[in-house]
């Protein structure tokens, strides 16, 4: 018998007679086991760290501000935050709010408020009216945007329209003073106008009738604006 064959025959035996003991399968189970486990760990880890780098880039990109340059060279920042709407005046705690939105959910009696009379016919107020203690008090934009429409009108008083982001327009009347033209591109709190009188609601005094619409739907301005 060569050296070959009496090594081959001695690791038989020897592996018939540890595979005869009771705890040699649980041993081997363990070690199979621990390869595998082993196995799967070295290669899910890059996974994991590929997974753990997106993440935190996309976290990075969530917070980033992005700076595009235009063709004609000027910067301009994509990516910005929705501005909120505010209400048109310098100081939203010195107004009162002289006739409310016309409102479908609200009482009987809060709506019989804000009705418009004219020549005995009621129509629904489609805005609110706002005052300063009788005073006059200066007209801002309400968010920032391009105006549309400059338009004089004694009854309802002078008008400006503004169309905003988001399909918003917003529109100021029973103003005077006006300093915006169509075209014009303003910015929000920008004074555009001051507050004056109409025929549609003499009542009012020195005020401001501000509407908002969303998708050519008159809305409660209120619930826009800060």
């Amino acid at each position: 018998m060569s050296q070959g064959d009496k090594n081959n025959s001695t690791l038989k035996s020897n592996l018939k007679g540890f595979m005869k003991k009771r705890w040699s399968l649980p041993v081997l189970y363990l070690a199979c086991a621990a390869v595998v486990v082993s196995t799967v760990f070295v290669l899910q880890s890059p996974g994991d760290k590929e997974v753990a780098t997106v993440t935190e880039e996309f976290s990075t990109n969530q917070n980033r501000t992005d700076w595009v340059q235009e063709s004609d060279g000027e910067v301009t920042e994509v990516n910005q935050p929705t501005e909120k709407m505010a209400m048109p005046v310098v100081d939203p705690s010195a107004i009162t709010i002289h006739r409310s939105f016309y409102d479908q959910d609200a009482s009987a009696e809060e709506q019989q408020e804000s009705l418009v009379v004219v020549n005995q016919s009621y129509s629904t107020n489609l805005g609110i009216d706002i005052v300063q203690d009788g005073k006059e008090f200066d007209v801002t934009a309400a968010s920032s945007g391009e105006v549309t429409l400059v338009q004089e009108d004694p009854f309802v008083g002078n008008l400006v329209e503004i169309e905003h982001a988001d399909g918003l327009v917003t529109k100021y009347s029973a103003i005077k003073d006006i300093s915006v033209q169509v075209g014009d591109q303003v910015k929000q709190a920008q004074p555009i106008a001051k507050a004056g009188v109409s025929e549609l609601n003499t009542e009012a005094g020195t005020h401001l009738h501000f509407e908002v619409y969303k998708d050519g739907v008159a809305v409660n301005p209120v619930s826009f604006a800060e």
